[in-house]
């Protein structure tokens, strides 16, 4: 069983836990900020579900989220979660940072896109493709329902393998009015279930994610055979900013 103790008022049935019907009891006190949740046996080791936490007292933020990671034999008794509210000037300030980081990564990638090479030629010249290697490629999903609090929606997901590399291209949607760029190799993790981890060596975002436009972001790893068995999940953490992208599910051909 684990409980939450927040230091604050919850909004009435502002508490939302994805797949609440697999759990053996949710019980929540808006008023006295306690969340217990004793999950059940339908949920499987390593399953990650998301918890939102709507805050009644009207200040900013106004609402967290928490990844919930299932274990076997540890479990967090109790966490304890303090908010430090923020003011609408800190918040457009950090939004004025956001936009103009966003445009210089902008600036940097239309650079970049000038002096680099493409087509058959450069994965031959990789050692990608050729001497019987080829790329073997599906697609993985189409519009992947966002959880509740997220703004980056998943339109379209394809996977490809070649010579010991995978990729996946997505194609996201951002529906925040601030723009979103991905913060580059150290800002990815993708990782099984069974907890195996690929190398990330790029990542490439043509444009920086605005509201309402559904733009390409690829990812591309260094992985064997052996290392892309079973279900993969991966994080893309946003460049200066706190929003994650997750996708679920990726399995490779």
């Amino acid at each position: 069983m684990t409980g939450f103790v927040f230091h604050a008022p919850l909004q009435r049935g502002g508490v939302l836990v994805e797949e609440r019907e697999r759990f053996r009891s949710v019980a929540v006190d808006e008023t006295a900020g306690l969340v217990t949740l004793l999950p059940s046996g339908a949920l499987p080791p390593g399953r990650e579900l998301i918890l939102t936490a709507r805050f009644a007292d009207g200040e900013v933020p106004e609402w967290a989220t928490f990844r919930l990671v299932v274990h076997p034999t540890r479990a967090e008794r109790q966490v304890e979660v303090y908010r430090q509210s923020r003011s609408a000037e800190s918040y457009q300030r950090g939004e004025r940072q956001q936009r103009e980081r966003a445009e210089q990564c902008e600036a940097r990638l239309v650079e970049a896109e000038g002096s680099r090479s493409w087509g058959i030629t450069s994965l031959l010249d990789a050692k990608l493709l050729g001497m019987g290697k080829s790329v073997a490629v599906q697609q993985l999903v189409q519009d992947m329902t966002p959880y509740p609090g997220e703004t980056l929606r998943v339109r379209y997901v394809w996977i490809y393998r070649a010579g010991g590399r995978v990729a996946v291209e997505l194609w996201v949607l951002n529906t925040d009015t601030r723009p979103w760029t991905v913060e580059g190799v150290e800002g990815v993790e993708w990782v099984s279930a069974e907890g195996t981890r690929l190398r990330v060596l790029r990542v490439w975002q043509p444009q920086p994610l605005t509201q309402g436009d559904t733009r390409q972001i690829v990812v591309e790893a260094e992985a064997l055979t052996e290392q892309v068995q079973g279900t993969f999940v991966l994080k893309l953490g946003e460049a200066g900013g706190p929003r994650t992208l997750i996708v679920r599910g990726v399995t490779f051909p």
